[in-house]
């Protein structure tokens, strides 16, 4: 299931100042300089990973091409990034838990302090998370999965209903077709049977096969 697949960790950035080592041995004094780093942080954990933040942008592309980290997860840091540097809050991989409904306040500040932002995320959750929930942690989580897998079903529903309206309009630009082109060979009957057609035009050439034929169907041919 989509929602049990693996998901990326929680990220954060900040901006440090660090020695500039060549600076101050010229200067003879400390001289800093302001380097961004992000906080790597799995969901539902309370470990947290520190790295420079351009730097580790950069393996992670590395990453992507040795095909060892999914395309997504890095587009998606590199999204938080920027829209950190533009004083924007970082996207969220998913549907956001303030749009989930029947969340309380309570448990929605929960999960945040546990760096779970998305219903994907609690989908996903392990042990060590669930246990950290405590009471209710459980069944918490299996709420988020019932939730995507409905909502996923909603979607294949919402899909096929839109299909059968595409093929049902079709249907009826064809059957509206037919019909014109049936007026079209009244009108010529009519006209043949009142002596108003040209004289070289028979009925055999007013009326042709291609007249009762969809023009999206291939024309066969029997042999004479």
């Amino acid at each position: 299931m989509q929602a049990m697949e693996a998901r990326p960790p929680y990220v954060m950035f900040e901006t440090r100042s660090i020695e500039d080592r060549e600076a101050s041995e010229k200067a003879g004094h400390y001289v800093g300089k302001d380097v961004d780093f992000v906080l790597i942080t799995p969901a539902g954990s309370k470990d947290r990973i520190d790295r420079n933040a351009l730097e580790w942008l950069a393996q992670c592309r590395i990453e992507v091409q040795a095909e060892r980290l999914p395309v997504k997860w890095e587009a998606h840091y590199r999204e938080a990034y920027k829209n950190w540097k533009e004083g924007q809050e970082a996207p969220v991989d998913g549907t956001p838990l303030i749009n989930w409904p029947g969340l309380s306040p309570t448990q929605y500040k929960q999960l945040q302090a546990l760096h779970i932002r998305a219903v994907e995320d609690l989908a996903a959750a392990n042990e060590e998370t669930i246990n950290r929930l405590g009471m209710g942690g459980r069944q918490l989580k299996q709420r988020a999965v019932d939730y995507l897998a409905a909502a996923k079903d909603v979607g294949a529903v919402a899909e096929a209903a839109s299909t059968l309206r595409a093929r049902a309009e079709a249907s009826e630009s064809r059957e509206k077709l037919l019909n014109e082109r049936l007026e079209a060979m009244a009108a010529r009957l009519q006209a043949l049977e009142g002596g108003t057609a040209p004289r070289n035009e028979s009925a055999t050439a007013a009326i042709q096969a291609s007249d009762f034929l969809d023009d999206d169907q291939p024309q066969t041919r029997r042999p004479l």
